[in-house]
């Protein structure tokens, strides 16, 4: 459990709440497809015995406080064709507005991490390929 203090006094919360919170608002995000774990935060949980099957968190958030601020940073993977300072903003003030709404307290700094970019799924045939006759065909 961590304290906030805000204009009423202290509010004990714990990360994997404001985890869950973060949570809850990218969830109605336009051109947001979701998170991934990457390779290297998946081996240093293991290391450090991070690995929790009860939680329904995704890893992709990480929430820290220190000093009466909150810090959160998030890895997201978007949608081909949505600008990415648009989406940025849009989860930042989801995220301020929903804290400031529930807790009474800001976030000092809400970093966005692009980790991919999901392309339009399209269905080639050998002859789109621009050198189709180098493949092998093996069936």
């Amino acid at each position: 459990m961590q304290t906030i203090k805000n204009n009423l006094g202290e509010i004990n919360i714990s990360i994997e709440t404001i985890e869950s919170m973060v949570s809850l608002n990218l969830a109605n995000v336009k051109g947001l497809v979701g998170s991934k774990k990457t390779i290297v935060k998946e081996i240093t949980d293991m290391l450090m015995g991070n690995i929790n099957k009860e939680n329904n968190t995704p890893r992709n958030i990480k929430v820290e406080i220190k000093d009466n601020n909150i810090f959160i940073d998030l890895s997201i993977i978007i949608k081909y064709g949505v600008r990415i300072p648009d989406i940025a903003w849009d989860i930042q003030n989801r995220i301020k507005e929903d804290l400031i709404k529930k807790i009474d307290s800001d976030a000092r700094e809400i970093n966005i991490h692009i980790q991919g970019i999901q392309f339009p799924k399209k269905a080639q045939s050998r002859k789109d390929l621009v050198a189709s006759n180098l493949f092998i065909k093996v069936f």
